[in-house]
C-alpha cells in the first residue's frame, strides 16, 4: 500500500472528507472513493477508470481532476497530466497557484517551454517568497527562457540513419570511431545466443563495422571480448589497437561497475583486464573515453570527493608493464568548470585532445540531460561549457555523442521516428561548435640495412612553443605507429632508438588536411656507424641568413641529447643550399649555418673535440634544383657520424 505523495494530491486531496468535496453527487463521490482505494493499491489504470466515471457524472468535480493529474504524473504520462491540470484550472481558481506549479513542471518536461514559463510566472504572481516552492519556480524561469532562445536559434540538423548493416531490430547505441573513420565499435542490446523466442533476458555486446567505399559494412560481434554478461559504453583508441569499456559485477571487480581494457595484436583481442586502481574503485565507474594520443582516459564516476552525483574524471595512462598491466597516475577531477552538484556523464574527448563533449543535467539546458562542449586551456583549465543547442538537445535525455577526427561529422543514438528501438545516426556538426580538425601520421619504423621492424620512441613537438604535445612508440605491433596531428600548427616529428641515428620530419599543417588524407611514412633508421648521416629537418633560418630561429630549439636539443646518450660519437655538421645565387655566396651561407648549429651545441654542453662543421654550398644536392620542392629539399642541415670511439 502507498500514500498519496505528489503535490496536488498532497495539498488538495489528503484530509478531505466526503462532505468537503466540491461535488454534491453521491455517485461521483463513490467513484472518487473507489479511485482513491485503487490508487492506494497501486492500481493506477483502475483508478483512472473510476475517476473518468466520476467526471462523467459531474464534469466540475475538480478534486477528481486533480487526482487524475497526480496519477498521470506518477505514470509519467505528462501530456495527459497537462490535459487534466488545464481542465482543473478552468474548474477552480482557489488552488490555481499550486496547480500552475505542477503544470509548469509537466510542460517543461515535454518541451512546452512557453506554457511552462506562463505557468511558473502565474505561480510566482500568486504566492509569496516564503512559499516552499517559490525558489524552485524562480529557478525555472531562466531555464524556460534559455530553452525558448535555443528553439528560436535552432540549427540545421539532418540526421541520417546508418542503415540496416549497422543498426538492427534491437537497440544499437554508443558508437566509437578510430581516427581514420573506417572502424566503428558500438553496443547492441539483444537476446543472448540460444535464447528462446520471446525471452525477456537481454544483454549488451560489442559489434564492429568497417567503412568500405563510403558504406558501413555488416556489423559483426566482437567474439574475443563479448561474454554472457554485459559489456558496454566502450571507447576505441585512435589506431584501433586498444579498447576500454564498462562491465559490472565481475569477479575481479572493484565496485558495482568498473572499466576494463583489451589490446589488439595481429587482429586478435586480448583477454580483457580490469583497468585497476585508480581508474576502477569501490564506486561506480563507466563511459570511458581514451584520448587520441593515448595520454588520458576520461570517465564518469560517483566516487567520493567529487562535486556532486556523477562527475567526469581523468587518469594519465603511463603505458603498460611487461605483464600487460596499465600504469596510471592519480585520478583527477575535471573541476568546477565541468562538474556540478548534479550529474555529468558520457565524456568524449575529441582527437584534437582539447575539446570535451559531455552530458549534464545541471548546466543550463533544455531539460533532462543535454550535451555540452568545453575547451581545454593549457594542461588542466577548462573553459565554461557551452550547450550544443536545439535540436541536438531537446527536452529528453541526450548523451553519447562523438565527433570524427575531421570535426565535421557527429554520431549519436536515437529512438526518433524511423528507428527500430535505438539506432545510430550521423549528422554534420555546425561550424561554430566543431573542434579542431585532426589528421594523422601513420607508418613503420625499420632498420635501414636489414629492413627489420624496430621498436622506437616517437615525439610530436609544437614548434611555436617547443612543447612536446604527444608521444607514442612503434612497439605493440612491431614497427607500426599512428599519431594524431591537430591542424593549424607546425610540428617537429622525431623518431629515436638507442643504437641508431634519430629521424626528424616537419609537418606544416597550417593548410587544410583531413583524416581521409593522412601522412604515410616509411622510416628507415640508420645504425650509429661511421659515414651514416641524417637530415635535421627542423633547423630553420630566414632566407639568405644564418641566425637560428627559435623553432629550431627542439631539434637542436634533440641532437644534444643524442650526443649525451652516445658519448663516444663524433659528428660533422654539414650545411647545404640550393643553386639559387652565386657559388661563393652559397658556400659562405652554408658554412655559417653549419657553424650556428656547432656554436649552439658548444653553448649547451657538448665539448668541441666531438664536433666539426663544414659548408657544402650546393655541391651535394639530394634532389633536383629545377623545382621549388627540390630546392627546398636541398636547403638543409644534417649531421654525419665521423667517429664512434
Amino acid at each position: 500500500m502507498k500514500t498519496l505523495s505528489t503535490l496536488i494530491a498532497l495539498f488538495l486531496v489528503l484530509g478531505l472528507n466526503a462532505q468537503q468535496l466540491s461535488t454534491s453527487s453521491r455517485k461521483a463521490k463513490k467513484y472518487f472513493e473507489s479511485a482513491t482505494g485503487f490508487y492506494h493499491q497501486q492500481e493506477n489504470q483502475q483508478a483512472i477508470g473510476e475517476l473518468e466515471k466520476a467526471l462523467r457524472v459531474d464534469d466540475h468535480f475538480w478534486e477528481a481532476m486533480l487526482l487524475m493529474a497526480d496519477i498521470y504524473g506518477e505514470m509519467k504520462q505528462d501530456s495527459m497530466q497537462i490535459v487534466a491540470l488545464e481542465r482543473a484550472l478552468e474548474l477552480d481558481s482557489k488552488q490555481s497557484a499550486k496547480i500552475n506549479y505542477v503544470l509548469g513542471n509537466a510542460c517543461y518536461r515535454i518541451g512546452r517551454y512557453q506554457r511552462a514559463l506562463d505557468a511558473f510566472q502565474a505561480f510566482l504572481s500568486e504566492e509569496s517568497a516564503d512559499h516552499l516552492f517559490y525558489a524552485k519556480a524562480s529557478d525555472k524561469i531562466p531555464l524556460c527562457q534559455f530553452a525558448l532562445e535555443m528553439r528560436d536559434r535552432a540549427i540545421e540538423m539532418d540526421a541520417v540513419n546508418l542503415g540496416k548493416k549497422v543498426n538492427s531490430e534491437f537497440n544499437d547505441y554508443w558508437p566509437s570511431l578510430t581516427v581514420d573513420g573506417k572502424t566503428m565499435v558500438y553496443t547492441r542490446l539483444m537476446p543472448p545466443k540460444g535464447a528462446l523466442a520471446g525471452t525477456r533476458h537481454y544483454q549488451e555486446d560489442f559489434y564492429l563495422s568497417h567503412m568500405e567505399e563510403g558504406e558501413w559494412q555488416e556489423g559483426k560481434p566482437m567474439e574475443d571480448i563479448n561474454t554472457r554478461n554485459n559489456e558496454g559504453a566502450q571507447s576505441i583508441s585512435a589506431d584501433g589497437k586498444l579498447l576500454f569499456f564498462t562491465a559490472c559485477t565481475r569477479n575481479d571487480g572493484f565496485g558495482s561497475c568498473d572499466i576494463y581494457y583489451s589490446r589488439n595484436r595481429g587482429g586478435t583481442w586480448s583477454t580483457p583486464q580490469n583497468a585497476g586502481d585508480p581508474v576502477s574503485s569501490a564506486a561506480w565507474e563507466s563511459q570511458p573515453s581514451i584520448s587520441a594520443n593515448g595520454e588520458y582516459l576520461y570517465f564518469a564516476s560517483n566516487r567520493k570527493d567529487g562535486k556532486g552525483g556523477m562527475d567526469i574524471w581523468r587518469c594519465r595512462l603511463n603505458g603498460f608493464s611487461a605483464t600487460g598491466r596499465a600504469r596510471w597516475s592519480e585520478a583527477e577531477n575535471l573541476g568546477d568548470s565541468i562538474n556540478t552538484s548534479g550529474n555529468e556523464t558520457s565524456p568524449f574527448i575529441h582527437a584534437d585532445g582539447k575539446t570535451l563533449y559531455f552530458a549534464s543535467d545541471t548546466h543550463l539546458g533544455l531539460g533532462g540531460s543535454d550535451i555540452f562542449y568545453a575547451s581545454l586551456v593549457g594542461d588542466s583549465v577548462w573553459r565554461k561549457p557551452k550547450n550544443l543547442g536545439y535540436p541536438i538537445n531537446t527536452n529528453k535525455d541526450e548523451q553519447g555523442l562523438i565527433v570524427n577526427a575531421a570535426g565535421q561529422d557527429a554520431y549519436f543514438s536515437s529512438d526518433r521516428p524511423g528507428s527500430e528501438g535505438l539506432d545510430i545516426y550521423q549528422f554534420v556538426l555546425p561550424p561554430n561548435i566543431r573542434p579542431t580538425a585532426v589528421s594523422y601520421v601513420q607508418g613503420q619504423v625499420y632498420d635501414s640495412f636489414s629492413h627489420q621492424p624496430l621498436c622506437a620512441q616517437i615525439e610530436l613537438i609544437d614548434l611555436d612553443d617547443n612543447r612536446v604535445v604527444s608521444t607514442t612508440e612503434s612497439c605493440w605491433e612491431q614497427g607500426e605507429f599512428l599519431m594524431c596531428l591537430p591542424l593549424g600548427k607546425t610540428y617537429a616529428f622525431n623518431v629515436s632508438k638507442p643504437g641508431y641515428l634519430f629521424y626528424s620530419e616537419n609537418f606544416a599543417l597550417k593548410q587544410v588536411r583531413h583524416a581521409s588524407d593522412p601522412i604515410l611514412l616509411d622510416i628507415p633508421l640508420q645504425a650509429i656507424e661511421i659515414g651514416n648521416a641524417t637530415v635535421l629537418r627542423n633547423i630553420f633560418f630566414d632566407t639568405g641568413r644564418y641566425t637560428l630561429l627559435s623553432q629550431s630549439r627542439s631539434e637542436l636539443d634533440q641532437l644534444a641529447t643524442f650526443l649525451s646518450n652516445n658519448p663516444k660519437v663524433k659528428i660533422e655538421i654539414g650545411g647545404h643550399t640550393d643553386s639559387v645565387g652565386g657559388e661563393q655566396m652559397n658556400q659562405e651561407l652554408s658554412e655559417n649555418r653549419a657553424k650556428a648549429v656547432y656554436t649552439y651545441l658548444l653553448e649547451n654542453g657538448v665539448v668541441s673535440y666531438r664536433l666539426t662543421y663544414r659548408g657544402y654550398g650546393y655541391s651535394v644536392p639530394m634532389d633536383s634544383n629545377e623545382t621549388e620542392e627540390g630546392r627546398a629539399n636541398n636547403r638543409r642541415t644534417e649531421f654525419k657520424i665521423v667517429a664512434t670511439e
